[in-house]
């Protein structure tokens, strides 16, 4: 449990614009994807340590974790979920207001929120993301990682987690294990592409047992589930973006 790209590649620039590094005083500490150019989603266990808006910001629009050649953007509101349990971090989410707005570019981009109603097929190839470890123990990379995932029937990550699995989370990956999220990869997105071409975010990396080990995928907040929550702060949003 707790704060959790094993198996990916190097990402290119531009190629993930919504993923942003969250740093707590000057240090990547969490991933965020940008859901409008005022507004960011995140895990809500990311801000336990220090829900203080003023000692975050977000650094937008690079694919290096240094930071080099970003936007950095200072964070004006940390929004937790109000049902967020941070002993079995059901409702793992949160919502962050950004001190200006972003301006959108081709490396600064919003991805597209689902309705509450879409259904993320199982087996669908989705992508996760994050400057997080690239093996279970290991540090943190400089350059952003991608790894393609399949979303994971209901019912068998629930034979894998048992009854902490709730209805509010999904898990993404390989039951053989090799991909998966890890340490330092937490609050960033699990996406997936729709016939359309556009990336809808299905997923907040939110906790997992190791980092990619077999019979034990990555979970992730529902975004589906905690949709009508994140309207009541949003308008309506223009979103794109391009992987693969």
């Amino acid at each position: 449990m707790g704060s959790r790209v094993v198996g990916g590649e190097d990402a290119r620039q531009g190629e993930l614009p919504w993923q942003v590094s969250l740093r707590l005083h000057g240090r990547h500490t969490c991933g965020a994807s940008i859901v409008n150019e005022r507004w960011l989603v995140s895990a809500a266990h990311c801000f336990e340590s220090d829900p203080s808006p003023s000692n975050w910001a977000v650094s937008l629009g690079s694919v290096l974790r240094s930071g080099m050649g970003a936007m950095v953007i200072p964070i004006q509101r940390v929004i937790i979920h109000p049902a967020f349990n941070g002993t079995n971090m059901d409702h793992d989410v949160a919502l962050l207001e950004l001190a200006v707005p972003a301006p959108m570019s081709y490396t600064i981009q919003s991805v597209c929120l689902p309705s509450a109603v879409h259904h993320f097929l199982k087996n669908a190839e989705c992508y996760i993301t994050g400057w997080g470890s690239m093996r279970e123990g290991g540090s943190l990379t400089n350059l952003l990682q991608k790894a393609a995932v399949r979303i994971i029937d209901q019912a068998d990550c629930q034979h894998s987690y048992g009854n902490v699995l709730t209805p509010n989370m999904m898990c993404a990956g390989y039951m053989e294990g090799g991909r998966d999220t890890c340490l330092g990869d937490s609050g960033g997105p699990l996406t997936c592409r729709q016939l359309s071409g556009q990336w809808f975010i299905a997923g907040v990396t939110s906790w997992g047992h190791g980092c990619g080990r077999t019979g034990f995928p990555g979970v992730y907040t529902r975004v589906t589930s905690v949709r009508k929550w994140i309207s009541t702060y949003l308008c309506k949003q223009k979103c794109g973006g391009q992987v693969g």
